[in-house]
């Protein structure tokens, strides 16, 4: 725990600019589009509406006129704490209280010739929030409270179709995104030799803009038969925060004297965030009134090795924190059941590896492999011109413990998971 409050603002900046990597699983938002949901995002291969623009840019090579294709998901996410010793103790309970998160989607697609087409997504493939109960008694309130990611990418795309059977694909991913954290600062009040909340500090980055961009294939060799593999670019984004110090009387006037002239007057910090590039590869088959998908996933966040802070005008503040992140992949799978008039249900799985290494699982952003049910449904209108497709995802973390490893000193273990249900209206001009 802090004793003085500049050591605190180096930990602060550490903690809210290192929170958007820390979870590739956790916070990288893979329900783009109902349909998809109901195959547990396993849609790599899929080429039946303009989502594709997320899953794989080549897919828009094969839709037919222009097409709207929009909605959201509501994201539901629980965290339960489990203390050991020494700190916060045996047995000590926490919980978050986050609600209910909207995310919205909207791509459009529109067919130019026989051979060529565009589209465009407005879409978030990042977010995150968590948010602590009783924050004035919280044992992890000195790491954070509160911390959120947010934000959205526009995705302008196109493709060509370069053979009957073959679709070629690539897009401009711009990302616009943001980052905040509130925490406690405390020091030993000198009265009581107990650690005594003195400020509560709110650190915000501006909306930072970075570009990168995705390339991507899909080939029907045969009827029925459609594999597909999308690569998009690792994203560099610059950050700038600045930290806000909320004083907490003590009720004791001398160390509130004392304090007040340690506060730092809204300090300035740096850092850059390489999100990692995304390899997806997938196969789909479909039958009369079958469709079955499948997706293997690659995450490349070994290259955040590192987190470097810099204060403009502290630079004794500077630090370089280790992170050492892994590679990971995920495996994703669905099945689609055709019915009669224009109805259609599915179901799918996913298993999804954390890259965080246990000594960075904290309050900030708890992490474990995950596994992932999905159920969805569908309704299209007579010619396909309206269609409507819901999607519903639980997903189960195992209990993580941080085996006495924290790096900041709160061990414990880590219960997870989430409820996600989304929909989305298809309209093809």
């Amino acid at each position: 725990m802090p004793t003085s409050a500049r050591p605190l603002v180096a930990a602060l900046g550490l903690a809210v600019l290192a929170a958007p990597p820390v979870r590739a699983s956790g916070f990288s938002i893979y329900e783009q589009g109902g349909r998809a949901m109901g195959f547990s995002g396993a849609y790599t291969a899929v080429t039946d509406d303009p989502s594709a623009i997320f899953h794989n840019a080549a897919g828009l090579g094969f839709l037919e006129g222009r097409q709207f294709y929009g909605g959201g998901t509501l994201v539901m996410p629980r965290s339960n704490f489990t203390g050991s010793d020494p700190f916060p103790g045996l047995g000590v309970q926490e919980n978050q209280q986050v609600g209910i998160l909207p995310v919205p989607a909207l791509y459009f697609s529109q067919r130019v010739s026989s051979r060529f087409a565009w589209g465009i997504g407005l879409h978030a493939p990042y977010g995150l929030k968590t948010r602590w109960a009783n924050p004035d008694d919280f044992t992890g309130r000195y790491i954070a409270v509160e911390s959120s990611l947010s934000g959205f990418s526009l995705n302008p795309t196109v493709a060509v179709r370069v053979h009957d059977k073959v679709s070629v694909g690539a897009g401009l991913d711009l990302r616009f995104s943001k980052v905040r954290l509130v925490r406690r600062a405390g020091l030993v009040n000198p009265f009581t030799q107990k650690v005594t909340d003195t400020a509560e500090v709110a650190l915000d980055s501006e909306m930072a803009t970075a570009a990168g961009f995705n390339v991507g294939v899909v080939v029907k060799p045969s009827p029925g038969l459609s594999v597909g593999a999308h690569y998009r670019h690792k994203v560099k984004v610059e950050y700038d925060g600045e930290a806000a110090f909320t004083q907490i009387p003590t009720g004791y006037p001398e160390l509130d004297a004392v304090v007040a002239g340690r506060l730092p007057q809204s300090p300035a910090v740096e850092t850059a965030i390489e999100y990692p590039s995304i390899l997806a590869v997938g196969v789909a088959r479909d039958w009369t009134e079958w469709t079955v998908a499948a997706d293997f996933v690659y995450f490349g966040w070994e290259s955040f090795d590192e987190l470097r802070l810099t204060f403009p005008s502290e630079p004794a503040l500077d630090s370089v924190i280790p992170e050492n992140y892994e590679n990971i992949w995920q495996l994703r799978t669905g099945v689609e059941r055709r019915l009669e008039e224009g109805w259609a249900v599915r179901l799918g799985y996913h298993y999804d590896k954390t890259p965080v290494p246990t000594e960075s699982v904290s309050p900030i952003l708890p992490d474990n492999d995950r596994h992932g049910f999905s159920l969805g449904g569908s309704w299209t209108s007579a010619g396909g011109r309206v269609r409507v497709d819901v999607g519903a995802w639980y997903l189960f973390l195992a209990r993580r413990s941080t085996d006495g490893r924290s790096r900041d000193g709160y061990d414990g273990s880590y219960d997870n998971s989430a409820f996600t249900i989304g929909a989305s209206l298809g309209y093809r001009f």
